[in-house]
């Protein structure tokens, strides 16, 4: 990455919905089939569940974090280990939290320590790729830290007022239509039909792109406040009946949401709010952080100033096809798909440019494959200039963790530990497919599970 004068015009600014923060996933936007109804529900019930679960009854208080859950040959699995990698596998995997999937994760963990302590005796901690491996784990856990201490550490917690409200709106669901668009521009140019007196139903024909009249379009339904993407619910819950909303933001695009009618008002006793307070709290520290950390994060990026160049992404998008078509076994083309060859792509390629301390920084090919294991592939294919602002986000929180004097934070240096012990655990793991060495290392090792203990704070 090198330093360069600013250009005096743009090459192409960056697609800021690659800003926004990866914490739990989304379905996308999707119809029912044969008939008019589009799905803006956020999250599956499985990870919802497991979330929900997690808040209200996997997260024990700070004084146990540190005691030993088991000891594998001298090296204790704290609860804090547990939970920071569970959470994890629960949000990467998208399964359901059960008390079995608790269970099968210690043991997952125990083998990764087995698998560890054979990769230490074999000596793959020389091997070189590991070294490559550290850098990305370390700069991983920089810009995680960052994060964590510019916007977590500083998020208001609910207030009882906030915690009451949204209790309410969990027992209280909504019955909506929406708009859908991909573009604010065209959500806009709606909004003001919309407000110089066109039909909330005629704009959804137009929207839909219906062949005939359909009473249905856009009509969601029952919506209930904690089954759907954050910014969406917020919106559609603050809203009168009948009344409809500005163009809203979610995670799939952009909506213009109108509430039908609510379902009558059930009775709320204080000793029901009582008994479902914590859980209602954790559900709403999770959308704070989810709302207000997607905004963080895009003026975060929006202060780099990133621009894609034209050229570098060309390369990039026609070096990626021919992978593609390498690993699927097609044909390979020098053009791929362009009128003209593009440009090659070399490691000192410019795919961006970005700002840090009122210095331009070029992002360069080598600068993004670094990242490379990180960015989802789907989304390099489909969106490639999202997916060099994706790494670009992911190098400039790195680089405001250094700037920041983290990296001998104690959090980041616990983090990249974890990281490297469970790249060498993976890396032994693939050598042994038929579990031979695996079944050895058990038959041999000292173990020591404190049931008791997991079972008072883990399945409860």
């Amino acid at each position: 990455m090198s330093t360069v004068t600013r250009p005096l015009e743009p090459d192409w600014m960056f697609e800021h919905l690659a800003c926004e923060s990866d914490l739990i996933m989304h379905t996308p936007h999707s119809t029912f089939s044969g008939r008019r109804k589009w799905l803006i529900f956020g999250c599956t019930s499985s990870l919802w569940g497991a979330i929900f679960l997690l808040a209200v009854g996997c997260s024990p208080p700070p004084s146990e974090k540190d005691r030993a859950l088991a000891e594998v040959n001298g090296y204790s699995i704290t609860v804090g280990e547990f939970e920071r990698s569970y959470v994890d596998v629960l949000i990467r995997s998208g399964q359901n939290d059960t008390p079995g999937a608790r269970y099968s994760h210690l043991n997952t963990l125990i083998e990764d320590q087995l698998w560890y302590e054979e990769a230490l005796r074999r000596k793959l901690d020389a091997d070189t790729s590991l070294a490559l491996f550290i850098d990305l784990a370390r700069k991983r856990a920089l810009g995680g830290r960052y994060y964590e201490l510019e916007f977590l550490e500083q998020l208001a917690q609910p207030t009882e007022t906030e915690i009451r409200l949204a209790f309410a709106r969990y027992k209280q669901p909504v019955i909506a239509r929406h708009l859908f668009y991909g573009n604010e521009t065209d959500a806009y140019a709606a909004y003001t039909r919309l407000q110089a007196g066109t039909s909330f139903i005629d704009e959804a024909q137009i929207c839909f792109q219906t062949s005939n009249f359909d009473s249905t379009a856009g009509w969601l339904g029952e919506v209930r406040y904690f089954q759907v993407d954050d910014a969406f619910a917020e919106a559609a819950f603050s809203l009168a009946t009948g009344s409809f909303s500005a163009p809203v933001r979610s995670r799939q695009g952009w909506h213009i949401i109108k509430i039908e009618d609510r379902i009558a008002t059930p009775i709320i006793t204080e000793s029901e709010f009582q008994n479902r307070k914590t859980g209602i709290a954790s559900l709403l520290r999770i959308r704070k952080r989810r709302l207000e950390g997607d905004r963080f994060v895009r003026t975060f990026m929006e202060n780099r100033d990133v621009r894609v160049d034209p050229q570098g992404l060309r390369a990039l998008d026609a070096a990626l096809a021919r992978i593609e078509r390498r690993v699927s076994g097609a044909p390979v083309t020098l053009e791929d798909d362009y009128d003209t060859p593009a440009p090659p792509l070399t490691s000192s390629t410019p795919l961006a440019t970005f700002v840090i301390h009122e210095t331009v920084q070029t992002f360069t090919a080598e600068d993004y494959f670094f990242w490379f294991s990180e960015l989802p592939f789907r989304e390099a294919r489909s969106r490639p200039a999202a997916s060099i602002g994706r790494a670009v986000r992911n190098e400039a929180f790195a680089l405001a963790g250094i700037d920041a004097n983290l990296e001998g934070d104690a959090i980041v240096q616990r983090d990249v530990e974890y990281y490297t012990r469970t790249y060498l655990a993976n890396s032994m793991r693939q050598l042994d497919p038929d579990s031979t060495l695996i079944d050895a290392l058990q038959s041999t090792a000292s173990v020591r599970i404190d049931s008791l203990f997991f079972d008072q704070i883990m399945v409860r």
